[in-house]
């Protein structure tokens, strides 16, 4: 007899399994830029920003180099893809953690978190101009939903959309860093198919370490590196270890199955993670409204993520 629809069950049910796991990574990578700023606020009180990002992004290349020291996780880089490889993964992150301090500084959180909504909309231009994945109309409803239930959320929090501490060059900083991010996230998964996820995030972490570096490293010596308090370091290496290498690892990942435009509205479910927290670490409660936010932003996750029965995802 022929064992033809049983391989056909099986290699429906292990494309669910990959389906499932997909969607696990990258909403464990949510998790963790969403509970991100917390730990950076932690390493603000001792050090500047610049300083406490040269400090997360050394401890995250301590992490990257041992996952890319394994057999397998380096390839030699073709000529062609050189520029490319180095540009796409450094300059984008880079761009966008540069920035992002200076831009979330000189802004109010509810600002910040709008203007950080707007990536699934960067990543939709991008490609439908470039051609490199199709917009839908079902998709632009999603990522139009996941953008309102962020404006929900926001307006939904104590004090609203408020102006307040915010100038216009942190509204500034903050569009370039979305549309940086944006640029990596859409140009990242041809890259993904040709080399190794922690061979991009190594050569994304020293991209992004070097600018840091310049601006920083003049602070550290001996006696302050040792007068660094135990939650400055631990607050440094969840930033580093999570929220920067396992975190974009994940999201890496997720461009290379899911592409570029689903794996961008997952972004948005950051400020979703940030209220759960604060109801679970603060004991804060969220509103009616940002309860509606939330829920506009999964739906949005939900419609442009959703795929027909038996649809394949890349490996």
């Amino acid at each position: 007899m022929s064992n033809k629809p049983k391989t056909t069950t099986q290699t429906g049910s292990g494309s669910l399994r990959s389906l499932i796991l997909t969607h696990a990574m990258l909403l464990g990578a949510v998790i963790a830029w969403g509970l991100n700023p917390l730990m950076m606020k932690i390493g603000f009180r001792q050090l500047d920003p610049y300083a406490f990002n040269t400090l997360r992004l050394v401890t995250g290349l301590l992490m990257a180099v041992p996952l890319v020291a394994r057999r397998g996780n380096w390839r030699p880089i073709a000529g062609s893809d050189l520029l490319k490889l180095f540009a796409v993964p450094a300059l984008g992150f880079m761009v966008f953690q540069f920035f992002y301090t200076v831009g979330v500084n000189a802004s109010s959180a509810s600002v910040a978190a709008v203007i950080l909504g707007i990536l699934p909309i960067v990543v939709a231009v991008l490609s439908s101009l470039l051609k490199i994945e199709k917009l839908t109309p079902l998709k632009r409803i999603g990522i139009s939903a996941t953008f309102a239930g962020v404006v929900l959320i926001a307006l939904g929090s104590p004090a609203g959309i408020s102006l307040q501490n915010t100038r216009f060059i942190g509204v500034i900083l903050l569009v370039i860093c979305e549309i940086a991010y944006g640029t990596y996230t859409v140009f990242l998964k041809p890259l993904t198919r040709r080399y190794p996820v922690p061979q991009i995030t190594l050569i994304m972490i020293i991209g992004a370490l070097v600018p840091f570096g310049l601006f920083s490293l003049y602070q550290y010596d001996i006696s302050i590196v040792t007068t660094i308090a135990p939650q400055t370091w631990m607050a440094a290496l969840f930033s580093g270890a999570f929220a920067l290498v396992a975190a974009n690892m994940l999201w890496t990942m997720g461009i290379k199955r899911l592409g570029s435009l689903n794996t961008s509205v997952y972004g948005n479910l950051q400020p979703v993670v940030g209220i759960i927290a604060a109801a679970l670490i603060l004991g804060e409660f969220f509103t009616l409204v940002q309860s509606l936010g939330a829920i506009a932003v999964l739906f949005g996750v939900y419609v442009v993520n959703r795929r027909k029965g038996g649809q394949a995802i890349e490996r």
